[in-house]
């Protein structure tokens, strides 16, 4: 094998290896873009080392199950627990994906490694609306992202504060803590609250709505966690 093709092999897993990084990294998972590449690229280079029997008496099938094993560990990393709930089961699952990708690549097997790649596209965008549906049509109660909000504003501000807080609450909404404290005219409030995943966007409202109003001297309002449900 000629040194331009094996790095012909390894742009190749690089590219379709960021392609399904792209999923993953827009909706913001932690191992996005540059893991899914590299992921694919480390796998490359291990079919790479089988074919050329890299040291004394390489074996392909033994060094494939060792990329199998290597991945299994990397997708455990990205696999979170909280409370009863378990996040990054799907990013796992994308990582391993993207390793057979690049051996199959790293293997010459171009073809598989498309029909492996057309495969995970269809899977992550178009049956994300199927998933929906059953959930939906199950009765499954929505995943919810979690945010935690801090503000210290004027007392002159309660009043206005309180309103903007009531009408945020008041559909569909779950508040896990509220605290509001006052001391020496200036009032502080944390609060945390879960939106469900088709409201998300009413954050970013309730931050302008805050924002705007004069004297605020301290708002924050962060994310915290993101459900792992597509």
């Amino acid at each position: 094998m000629t040194d331009i093709e094996m790095i012909g092999r390894l742009l190749m897993s690089a590219l379709l290896g960021t392609l399904v990084g792209i999923e993953r990294q827009w909706r913001h998972k932690n191992a996005g873009l540059k893991t899914n590449a590299l992921v694919s690229i480390g796998a490359t280079a291990f079919g790479l080392i089988a074919l050329g029997s890299f040291g004394s008496g390489g074996n392909p099938t033994q060094i494939a199950a060792s990329v199998v094993t290597g991945i299994g560990f990397i997708g455990a990393g990205v696999i979170m627990h909280r409370g009863a709930s378990v996040q990054g089961i799907n990013t796992a699952a994308t990582l391993w994906a993207a390793a057979g990708m690049g051996l199959a690549i790293g293997q010459g097997s171009y073809h598989l490694a498309v029909y492996i790649f057309g495969t995970v596209i269809i899977v992550q965008f178009c049956l994300r609306w199927a998933t929906d549906y059953i959930n939906r049509r199950s009765g499954m109660q929505p995943a919810l992202t979690s945010y935690e909000l801090s503000l210290r504003f004027p007392e002159s501000s309660v009043e206005t504060v309180r309103k903007i807080w009531n009408d945020f609450i008041s559909d569909g909404v779950l508040v896990t803590r509220y605290a509001e404290v006052r001391d020496h005219q200036v009032e502080t409030v944390d609060a945390s609250f879960d939106l469900p995943g088709d409201k998300v966007h009413e954050a970013g409202l309730l931050s302008q709505k805050f924002t705007q109003i004069p004297g605020m001297i301290q708002f924050r309002c962060e994310q915290v966690s993101t459900p792992e449900g597509d």
